[in-house]
Parts: C-alpha cells; structure tokens; sequence
C-alpha cells in the first residue's frame, strides 16, 4: 500500500453530529490494545507504527492470495513447526511467526484466524491442529473429504509411518472440521462415527478402513 502524509485534524468537537465512527474502529482498537499488553513495547509510537505498517501490508496480501492454493510441502513444515512447539495449543503471534517461516501467504493465515478464531476471545493461544485443518481447504489436489482424510492421514500430518492414526483423534479432528465445513452432514457424520466404532482410546485407523467406514455411512 502506498502510503501518505497525514495531516491531523487538532479541533476540538463540540456536538456529536461531528462524530462518525467507523464500523470496525472498535475491533481494530481492541486487537491493537492487545499487542500492545502482550508485547509492552519501550517506545509505543515506532511500535505503531510497525504494527499498522504490518497490518496494512497483511490486507493487501489477503487480497493478492488469500485464496492461493497452497502446496503440501508448505503445510508438512507448518506442522513439523508446531509439533516442535511442543504444545497442543500456541500464541497466535507465533503461529502467525511459524506460518511465515513455513511459507503459508499471509492471506491465507490472516483470512484464518478470522474464521477459526471467537471474536470474544482474549486468551491470544489456540489449538494450533485446528488451524492446520482448516489451511488443508486451500491445498491443491483436496476437493472433497476423501482428499482431506488422505491428506491428514500422510505422515507428514498427523499419521504414523504406516499412514494411521487413533481413531479417537480422528474424530476429534473431522468433528472440528465439521463446524466450519457445511459440505459434511450431520447425519452423514454422525454414521461414520458410528461405523468407525472405536473400542479402545488408541485404537489406530488407516485410509482403507475409512474408505469402508464411509461406505457404510453412506449406504452403498
């Protein structure tokens, strides 16, 4: 974006007609105060500055590629990235870090975490899994939720050297992705669970026993 001098307006208002707030003020303000308490800048007008700077930048970039298809390659080191965290759940500023180290486009992390994140939130953490879930929309090749359960079954995600994973972390996985994909039913995930049926917390699943699960659930 380019940027101009600004000249700023020092009078005073004296009636409220001469107020006119513009509709995301208040949530710009309240994501600025909250870098602002966890960073505790030394000099907060340069930090600011670099911070509505980024800001700015991260908008045009949305529009540039918050749609791109992004390549496996890129998601395989998100995810060697966050495993190496060591945590379940990560700040959003070091996910926002670890996103640029691996190569996501800041479109895609930025359009994100608007959706995955509750506007009410103040922990600034979140699962870092279910941030990777909802990236795997925009690989190339995953059109539907064969493409995606093969994608997360790869060992470079969340499965093993042989391709599993528990069947209980499965469903924790595609229940979440469930809530922000509408394409998968309730009914229809409801009878894959059921097919899966798993009888033990580690209880490991490949793709050729979903492919069957999924075919019971579906009817066929």
């Amino acid at each position: 974006a380019i940027v101009s001098v600004m000249t700023l307006d020092t009078e005073p208002m004296y009636c409220a007609e001469q107020i006119n707030i513009p509709d995301n003020l208040g949530e710009i303000l309240k994501a600025y105060a909250k870098e602002v308490i966890r960073q505790q800048p030394g000099n907060l007008y340069e930090f600011s500055a670099r911070y509505f700077a980024q800001l700015d930048q991260q908008e045009d970039d949305f529009v540039d590629n918050g749609d791109a298809e992004i390549s496996r390659e890129i998601v395989f080191r998100l995810v060697m990235a966050c495993n190496d965290a060591g945590r379940e759940e990560i700040e959003v500023g070091n996910l926002r870090e670890l996103c640029e180290q691996s190569g996501v486009p800041l479109g895609a992390t930025s359009g994100i975490l608007e959706l995955i994140l509750p506007p009410d939130d103040t922990s600034g953490r979140l699962p870092w899994k279910h941030f990777v879930v909802a990236l795997c929309a925009q690989v190339g090749g995953v059109e539907d939720v064969t493409g995606f359960v093969r994608l997360l079954l790869d060992p470079g995600m969340f499965g093993n050297d042989e391709g599993q994973i528990s069947k209980t972390d499965f469903i924790t996985l595609i229940d979440w992705w469930s809530s922000i994909d509408t394409s998968i039913s309730a009914e229809l995930k409801s009878a894959l669970f059921t097919a899966l049926n798993p009888t033990e917390e580690e209880e490991l699943m490949d793709y050729t026993l979903f492919m069957d699960a999924l075919k019971n659930a579906s009817g066929e």
